[in-house]
């Protein structure tokens, strides 16, 4: 499903605009990604979990020559699907 077929679902059952729904959508987004910007959690209970991870600068081998590398530290992002959810699809 597209942002786009998204907005259109939400317009249908909701019976706002689609532009309306755009603009909620695209305010839901930019609040989970400041969240998780600023190192906080965003959980929707069935569906799941979205967190950040800092991982630590490593060192490892460039698999093409073999040769040693530093890895800088960085930040992931990690979801973890809910349970509820991973049941349904079943």
């Amino acid at each position: 499903m597209t942002k786009h077929e998204l907005i259109g679902e939400m317009a249908d059952e909701l019976s706002l605009s689609k532009k309306k729904c755009g603009e909620t959508l695209n305010v839901l987004l930019e609040e989970i990604i400041s969240a998780l910007e600023r190192g906080r959690r965003f959980v929707q209970p069935g569906f799941g979990s979205f967190k950040t991870v800092d991982t630590n600068e490593r060192v490892g081998r460039n698999p093409s020559n073999g040769k040693l590398m530093l890895y800088p530290k960085k930040r992931k992002l990690k979801f973890k699907v809910s349970d509820i959810l991973k049941e349904g699809l079943k």
